[in-house]
């Protein structure tokens, strides 16, 4: 009940507090969405300035050498065979024998270093992690014996030869191919994401096996780590710069010509949910720019391509955010070493070129 003197708020007056309200929350809204988008950035930098440690403790107990590759002759020639119908060409034998080998992989080779939890980012859309499941130590004999369930096309084209992984690694999956199941789906969560307790990785490695410190001109920019879509070993320069996008870099060469003939292939990977195929988005860094990974905070007045950005981490022990766009210039022009850069020999600016550049593998800027 109103005392005698005490005078009640108008419909105006309410009205005008209301709309005070309304656009006080709309000012305060971005702030901590920002401020929450720089703590994922921040959580991401620090869990790969571990990743990028954890390296260089390997390397220091291992005469200052990265992790091995496969050099068995008998997987070797194996592989080289093309088992089944959907194995490898001839001439990627020594990729499919490493990809195959679950105890090759980084961050099983790793986990003395560092905590598999760490080679997440929270800010992460798409990821790869504990694929193919391999079980027991003799995972070639269990391979070669259950060829037929792998390499036939209608489980899944290329098997293990697309990344094997101990078991252990996949949660509730346990053999892929007993399961037919894999512990973490392409391009996840896109396709269905991962099985309960399966390893999740959104920070990817590049790929220089048995490479020794004296043989890096420069670790200071030497890219070892960085953010990663479902392209987490051997990480190219594409996926790098704009890893929400798993299929950015399939028409590159080094220098980055012709984008848009990927647009075909970048469906295979889902970019058609997001962006046109007709070519306009690889052409429009506009477009592209929202795929970043993480945000920066400027002024309205710098272009979203230098706000929007990735962290990546160096050889000699430092990680730092960069703009995506600046990664590729720095990567095109030489700026960066240890990117490489895949793309098909049709699609390069000049043949003679690729066929230069390690006949077709990728190369190094």
């Amino acid at each position: 009940m109103m005392r005698r003197g005490e005078k009640a708020f108008t419909i105006a007056e309410l009205l005008v507090t209301i709309a005070i309200i309304a656009l006080l929350a709309v000012m305060v809204v971005p702030v901590f969405e920002a401020r929450s988008e720089e703590a994922r950035t921040l959580t991401c930098q620090s869990n790969m300035q571990k990743v990028v440690s954890a390296i260089r403790l390997y390397m220091a107990d291992h005469d200052d050498t990265l992790p091995p590759t496969e050099h068995r002759p008998e997987v070797l020639d194996y592989f080289t065979l093309s088992p089944g119908t959907a194995g490898p060409a001839p001439e990627d034998n020594l990729w499919c024998a490493w990809q195959s080998n679950p105890y090759l992989r980084w961050p099983v080779l790793l986990e003395s270093y560092v905590r598999r939890d760490v080679w997440q980012c929270p800010s992460a859309a798409i990821f790869g992690g504990a694929k193919w499941i391999i079980p027991g130590p003799d995972w070639f004999a269990y391979v070669k014996t259950y060829e037929s369930l792998w390499a036939d096309g209608t489980y899944q084209a290329g098997g293990p030869c697309f990344g094997g992984w101990p078991t252990g690694w996949g949660g509730t999956v346990t053999d892929s191919i007993m399961q037919r199941q894999l512990g973490v789906q392409d391009a996840a969560p896109i396709y269905g994401g991962a099985a309960s307790g399966a390893f999740i990785q959104s920070i990817g490695t590049t790929w220089w096996p048995e490479l020794t410190l004296g043989e890096v001109a420069d670790a200071g920019k030497f890219v070892i780590a960085g953010d990663a879509g479902v392209q987490t070993m051997d990480l190219g320069a594409g996926v790098m710069a704009y890893p929400e996008i798993c299929a950015l870099e399939c028409g590159n060469c080094a220098r980055w010509a012709d984008w848009e003939e990927c647009a075909s292939l970048a469906a295979d990977c889902g970019l058609f949910r997001y962006t046109p195929t007709d070519g306009s988005f690889l052409r429009n860094v506009s477009l592209r720019t929202p795929y970043a990974r993480h945000r920066r905070r400027f002024s309205a007045a710098v272009p979203m391509w230098e706000r929007n950005g990735v962290n990546i981490g160096f050889l000699d022990g430092h990680v730092r955010w960069v703009a995506s766009e600046a990664l590729v210039d720095d990567a095109r022009e030489g700026r960066l070493a240890g990117v490489r850069s895949w793309g098909p020999p049709t699609w390069c600016a000049s043949p003679e070129e690729w066929a230069t550049n390690s006949g077709g593998q990728p190369t190094l800027w």
